[in-house]
């Protein structure tokens, strides 16, 4: 592409999965010079090469801002974005999306948010509104279990963007002592605390994703096994009864005689 080569757009960062996909990010000195739309070239002729020199990895061009709040939203394309919160303590950014936009901003197992992650430098938390209001319910449950911990401390702690027990133990307890007030004592107890409650989150939820496969498992057992035929006992007891009836045998078919069958006319010789 002629205006990297002269420098005319420069290459901000680039996130890559070898062989799926990437994200390269790039800005324009001139700004004259649409850097995306150069990059792409008309009907995506310029980048076209590219993708064919990579055995058609795929290559979004996403245009560089120095603010996160712009920035975020471009990685994260083609999904749109509604809301970004932005952590520095936990450099963390929690994105908001509609419901439907939910999987196009994930992607497939995960690799959009992953690559855009990469790219800003950033973890990034892809929720609906929904979800963001369960997480913050369940983290104001826990917190308020957190030895030494008041109700205007629990509420710090969200709007920091803490939402578990694992976010506290990120943090050394110095740092703890600084943002609650708390003695470096009493917050070493608070993230020995947290490591622990986090451990035993943890390992409920594994055995909830055992359970789940292992009922997933039966499932799938069930809809494949074939179904067993009645035996020949079990045919007989239904024609028995109280009132001994036997059942006469069929008759015979005359020699010579043929069995008519669907669609085909019977003969007699």
């Amino acid at each position: 592409i002629p205006e990297i080569s002269d420098r005319t757009i420069e290459i901000k960062a680039v996130s890559r999965e070898a062989g799926y996909r990437s994200k390269v990010a790039v800005t324009s000195i001139d700004t004259k010079v649409d850097c995306v739309g150069a990059c792409v070239g008309v009907r995506g002729s310029r980048i076209k090469n590219i993708v064919d020199e990579l055995g058609g990895e795929r290559i979004d061009i996403v245009r560089w801002n120095d603010s996160l709040q712009v920035l975020i939203p471009y990685a994260l394309q083609p999904a749109v974005v509604e809301e970004v919160f932005l952590y520095p303590k936990l450099g963390r950014a929690i994105v908001l999306v509609k419901d439907d936009q939910l999987s196009l901003a994930i992607g497939r197992r995960g690799q959009n948010v992953r690559l855009a992650s990469k790219l800003v430098g950033w973890d990034i938390d892809i929720m609906t509104h929904d979800e963001l209001n369960s997480v913050i319910e369940k983290a104001e449950g826990w917190f308020s279990l957190l030895p030494n911990v008041t109700s205007a401390m629990v509420e710090g702690f969200i709007e920091d963007g803490f939402l578990s027990y694992e976010d506290i133990t990120y943090m050394e307890p110095t740092q703890l002592a600084e943002m609650t007030g708390l003695s470096e004592g009493q917050a070493e107890d608070l993230v020995a605390f947290a490591e622990e409650a986090a451990e035993q989150v943890e390992q409920e939820k594994l055995a909830q994703q055992e359970l789940a496969a292992s009922q997933e498992g039966q499932e799938e057992e069930s809809v494949a096994a074939p179904v067993a035929k009645p035996k020949l006992s079990e045919f007989d007891s239904l024609f028995s009864d109280s009132s001994n009836e036997t059942v006469e045998p069929k008759a015979e078919i005359a020699e010579g005689e043929a069995v008519v069958k669907e669609g085909e006319e019977g003969v007699k010789e």
